[in-house]
């Protein structure tokens, strides 16, 4: 079992170009916004498992503006 607090390193494969990263995430949020490293399109990156290092993508629902 984790302990709450630590950061979670786990893989993803992004939804857009099909690269896979891997990215850090707080373990005590649910939805984090990563940008994909590759085509830097922003991806909303939720744990898919707590037993595991696979992170689930998607697009970001609302992209910032930059």
């Amino acid at each position: 079992m984790r302990d709450t607090d630590q950061a979670l390193q786990g893989m993803y494969r992004c939804p857009v170009c099909g690269h896979r990263d891997s990215a850090v995430i707080d373990a005590r949020g649910t939805t984090h916004r990563i940008s994909c490293s590759y085509c830097d399109t922003q991806l909303d990156v939720t744990v898919r498992n707590p037993g595991t290092v696979l992170l689930s993508a998607q697009l970001a629902e609302n992209p910032m503006q930059s």
